[in-house]
């Protein structure tokens, strides 16, 4: 009996490992499902968010004005690098405008943002400048340029094959967030409506 009982052991083994999970042909373990965290990451990685961001570079942002104006420079080794300005609205009705001027010298069509909140790219050309640089402007009003406002630490600017990684400093932000508009509240949209249909009852 002793022996009948040791010779169906290895079978009775083998059925138990089944059961405990072996699906493949081959007896090994399936891929793990991924964790919560690789999910998200990947997620973002996926919506092209820059979650992990290098180290930016030394420098200091500050503020100026050009031809009176409102602007924030990132310079390094005295050098400047980056500039945001925010103009006034030239034309009645058209608003404000966020112009951004970078020093490269492998020039570029874009000048691409990617920070920790989301990614901006705004369309660039070449500027008749001593410093070879390109430039572009965007609606400040445009999603985004509010990630601009959002991001943590450090701020990835690419053109082409040329990037630089800038501190996300408060100068820079507080300029952006100023040239936003305000945001217009739901109940003063309503009451401009409700005037509005008034003012057309009233000419009938």
């Amino acid at each position: 009996m002793r022996l009948i009982l040791l010779a169906l052991l290895p079978a009775a083994l083998a059925a138990c490992g089944n059961d405990g999970g072996y699906s493949s042909e081959d007896g090994t373990m399936p891929a793990p499902e991924p964790t919560m965290e690789e999910a998200a990451a990947e997620a973002q990685s996926n919506a092209g968010v820059s979650s992990d961001m290098p180290t930016p570079m030394e420098g200091s942002w500050a503020t100026s004005t050009d031809r009176g104006d409102p602007a924030a420079s990132f310079s390094s080794d005295g050098e400047t690098l980056l500039t945001l300005i925010c103009r006034a609205e030239q034309v009645e009705g058209e608003g404000k405008t966020l112009v951004v001027q970078r020093a490269t010298s492998e020039g570029g069509d874009t000048i691409d943002f990617l920070t920790s909140a989301g990614n901006v790219s705004i369309d660039a050309v070449a500027l008749e400048m001593e410093t070879p640089m390109i430039g572009g402007s965007v609606d400040p009003s445009t999603n985004g340029v509010a990630t601009l406002v959002n991001a943590n630490d450090a701020i990835r600017v690419r053109s082409g094959q040329d990037e630089i990684v800038v501190p996300a400093g408060e100068e820079m932000k507080t300029l952006v967030d100023n040239c936003r508009p305000e945001p217009v509240a739901e109940e003063e949209e309503a009451e401009g409506e409700m005037e509005e249909e008034t003012e057309s009852e009233t000419e009938e």
